[in-house]
């Protein structure tokens, strides 16, 4: 094109000149219109009054009416993941025509080679923008109500970086189809997988087998906005309030020692029982054989505890396995277990006196104690707590390829071990994410992977990715059924 014929020193203030001046014809094409405006403006907080509205619960009692308080609201949770879903809805109608209504006016133009990175750069800017201001008002609505405290800005964080994406997607669309009807009817089939596959309607665990695992979060599912929205809003609520940040470490200590103690280390007793009961199989090397899968998950699940408290600890996990078990190794097991039992429950005690004295030090007078009261009752929430903590489920702990995935308290679950550098999986609502071998918090990691999503989707717009797609299937149902 001419612009790129210009040298650097003219190309950027001839870009900029262009970006400004497409910018201001889309806002003032905007501002004339005062429906648009209106409906725009207004939409986010009328969507959380009436959200918030009807999710203010507090228990009603022989018809005593009860104060609200943040923190017995079950309906919590649901909040949050309805904010994520308007904001993934208004951003994307209110992009989705942003690029189809402007064909007639990019077609005269198109001869005057004008800068495409300069128009799209304007649409992103006055979308996000917009976007800005909707995801705010939703949120100032909503938490006033609801009285959630705005200690921090996570949440508007999250629902901005999800609104920016769905813009994205929006003009992605907006940008390969013909049709507003065919636009508007897409809508729906890109907000359902959203709603689905979240984390909340369906639970990772519980989604069809054939495309996931007890153990993990499913492909498809990493690349939803709404599933690292989600955990990011549930964890940095729960672990970031100022009310739990000062007991996370020591409630973490308590959970995982817990954990080990009651549901880890007795169903490596279980397996240990099995591989006596069985001593016909000491010896037996063929695959299928139970004793020797029962001995590879204790070899295995004892070498990781070795590395958190030191492979001197026990010698004989070598001989965990077919060949070389015998009665004296059982002993040296049984005895490594009985005493790693008592090793977490003495870390148990521990963490729990800890919190103890840490509490006793801020409630010395009554003053103190009401004000404790208050802030517990205003910064954390119940539900939030039992989700991340995922209290509820019956099932705490499960054997799943040779291993024991826990189940229990994955928010303070940071024991993952990656198979690669690039391997950031794990189970929902853990606290940390580790990739390039370093830990990340994950409200700041699934932030930035929403922002990775949104960048890749303007690389798919700038070049027209999903448009040329689309041409090459018209064209082949075109001329293929000709031939």
């Amino acid at each position: 094109s001419a612009l790129s014929q210009l040298p650097v020193s003219q190309e950027i203030p001839n870009w900029l000149k262009q970006f400004s001046v497409f910018v201001k014809r889309d806002v003032l094409s905007k501002l004339s219109n005062s429906q648009y405006m209106a409906i725009n403006l207004l939409l986010t907080p009328v969507l959380a009054l009436f959200i918030a509205y009807f999710v203010k619960y507090y228990d009603v009692v022989g018809g005593k009416t009860s104060e609200y308080s943040f923190y017995y609201n079950s309906n919590i949770p649901v909040f949050f993941f309805m904010s994520i879903v308007v904001a993934l809805f208004v951003g994307l109608i209110v992009s989705a025509e942003e690029i189809f209504k402007d064909r007639k006016i990019l077609k005269r133009e198109k001869y005057l080679r004008l800068s495409r990175s300069g128009y799209l750069s304007s649409k992103v800017f006055v979308l996000f923008s917009l976007s800005a201001i909707q995801t705010i008002s939703f949120m100032v609505t909503g938490h006033i109500l609801l009285e959630i405290p705005f200690s921090e800005m996570s949440s508007w964080w999250i629902l901005f970086s999800c609104s920016c994406f769905a813009n994205m997607l929006g003009l992605n669309i907006s940008s390969a189809f013909n049709s507003a009807v065919t636009i508007y009817i897409l809508i729906p089939m890109l907000v359902i997988p959203q709603l689905l596959l979240s984390g909340v309607v369906i639970q990772f665990d519980k989604v069809n087998p054939h495309v996931t695992s007890p153990n993990g979060i499913p492909l498809v599912g990493e690349t939803m906005a709404s599933r690292w929205a989600f955990e990011a809003y549930m964890v940095s609520q729960f672990k970031d309030n100022p009310f739990e940040e000062q007991f996370y470490e020591l409630d973490k200590k308590e959970a995982q020692a817990e954990y080990k103690r009651i549901y880890y280390l007795p169903a490596l007793e279980s397996k240990l029982a099995f591989v006596l009961n069985h001593r016909g199989q000491w010896r037996d090397n063929r695959d299928g054989n139970e004793v020797k899968s029962s001995l590879n998950l204790l070899r295995n699940e004892i070498q990781n505890e070795l590395q958190l408290i030191g492979e001197d600890k026990f010698p004989d996990v070598n001989k965990l396995m077919v060949g070389k078990f015998d009665s004296a190794v059982y002993k040296s097991t049984t005895r490594f277990l009985s005493v790693l039992k008592e090793y977490y429950t003495l870390r148990s005690n521990q963490a729990i006196r800890d919190k103890e004295n840490l509490i006793l030090s801020q409630t010395k007078t009554p003053e103190e104690m009401r004000a404790f009261g208050e802030k517990k009752l205003k910064y954390q929430n119940e539900s939030v707590k039992q989700l991340v903590e995922n209290s509820s489920d019956p099932v705490r702990i499960i054997e799943w390829e040779g291993k024991l995935i826990q189940k229990i308290y994955p928010i303070y679950f940071d024991d993952h071990r990656p198979s690669n550098q690039f391997d950031f999986t794990g189970s929902f609502y853990i606290p940390q994410k580790y990739f390039l071998g370093v830990k990340w918090d994950t409200f700041y990691f699934n932030i930035v992977i929403i922002w990775a999503m949104t960048v890749f989707l303007y690389v798919t717009l700038y070049f027209e990715w999903i448009r040329k797609v689309v041409v090459m299937i018209e064209n082949r149902l075109k001329y293929g059924s000709k031939d």
